[in-house]
């Protein structure tokens, strides 16, 4: 269960769409959501995720206005408050440094016009995540309901995300790189070097971090994608921030390789296997190899070399790991292997 599940937004928002009361708003949402962007790909003979970008952008009347420089930014307020349309003046202030995208209702359209105007902010990194940028403006109006709001905002600062922008970004991720568009062949070598080729074939405007999580989403084989670097526990955490505030503890805690994000696809969680964040990565494991090497490397390892400190561990399950070292981070692949699910049963 997510735990986006518990919150009280995600829960009126599953009833405002019609799905009823339930235990998982959060699948609910998400299946609402692919019905639509499947009927939508069906009704647009969409046969490319870019196609079905721009048809699911028709189909929830928004055009995408993408801003790659100061001058582009002030030339869009400029042409839409000549239109009337006054919300386009606080526009430099929404895409501050934290403000990837924001949408807004027009006031005063033309009948040939669309009802919302999606800017999506593509000055210098924020371009990178543009393509992730325009499918959570998306996920907002395909979960639009009686409720009709005139601005929707787009965040990338944590502390500031609320539930309902963590279920966009869940949204986004899932329909940006929708299973049904990625190719069924040649999965038997699941790499890095598959993934961006069909990031390549797919979804070329899409960065590659955001291809990376959401194609390994839609593989068919049990598969998990892993961020690993120095980090501390939680109750780690709270001892250091207690030393910060002259709290007598123990001596400060030091961090040990962790895997800080983990995405598990939907083939993993089908027989069980998932890998929560922040766990300690095994120190026979070629991702803490290649953490201290700084190269790239294949091996042949079992899940159930990860276990916590109380003895908790993932199941009996061979897989294979594709490591590289990426900045401060470890970024590794974790397949399951042809027979691991004969073995896995046995």
């Amino acid at each position: 269960m997510s735990k986006l599940d518990s919150k009280p937004q995600i829960w009126k928002l599953a009833v405002d769409l019609g799905l009823g009361s339930t235990s998982r708003p959060v699948s609910e949402i998400l299946n609402y959501v692919k019905r639509r962007v499947r009927n939508v790909a069906q009704k647009f003979s969409s046969a490319t995720l870019n196609d079905l970008l721009t048809a699911t952008a028709e189909e929830v009347r928004t055009v995408f206005k993408e801003i790659h420089s100061n001058e582009d930014l002030e030339k869009l307020q400029s042409t839409y408050f000549a239109l009337g349309e006054t919300g386009f003046a606080n526009l430099h202030n929404e895409l501050d440094s934290q403000g990837y995208a924001i949408t807004l209702r027009r006031i005063n359209p033309a009948k040939w016009d669309r009802a919302y105007v999606s800017v999506i902010d593509c000055r210098g990194d924020k371009a990178f995540r543009a393509y992730f940028s325009k499918w959570h403006e998306l996920a907002h109006l395909l979960t639009l309901t009686q409720q009709t709001r005139l601005v929707f905002r787009r965040t990338h600062a944590s502390a500031l995300v609320d539930a309902e922008e963590g279920l966009m970004d869940l949204i986004a991720g899932d329909v940006g790189f929708l299973a049904d568009f990625i190719p069924s062949l040649g999965f038997g070598d699941i790499s890095f070097e598959m993934i961006e080729s069909v990031r390549r074939q797919v979804s070329p405007d899409a960065s590659y971090q955001a291809a990376s999580i959401g194609i390994v989403r839609a593989l068919p084989r049990p598969c998990i994608l892993l961020e690993a670097r120095l980090a501390l526990k939680k109750s780690e955490e709270r001892n250091k921030a207690q030393l910060r505030l002259a709290i007598p503890v123990h001596a400060e805690p030091r961090p040990s390789l962790r895997a800080v994000h983990a995405t598990t696809n939907q083939a993993a969680r089908d027989i069980g296997i998932y890998l929560p964040e922040n766990w300690r990565v095994p120190g026979k494991s070629v991702i803490a190899a290649v953490f201290e090497t700084g190269d790239s490397a294949r091996a042949r390892e079992n899940l159930s070399w990860w276990r916590t400190s109380s003895g908790t561990r993932l199941p009996n399950f061979p897989v294979r790991v594709e490591a590289k070292r990426v900045g401060d981070s470890v970024i590794a692949l974790l397949v399951a292997e042809e027979d691991s699910d004969a073995v896995f049963a046995a």
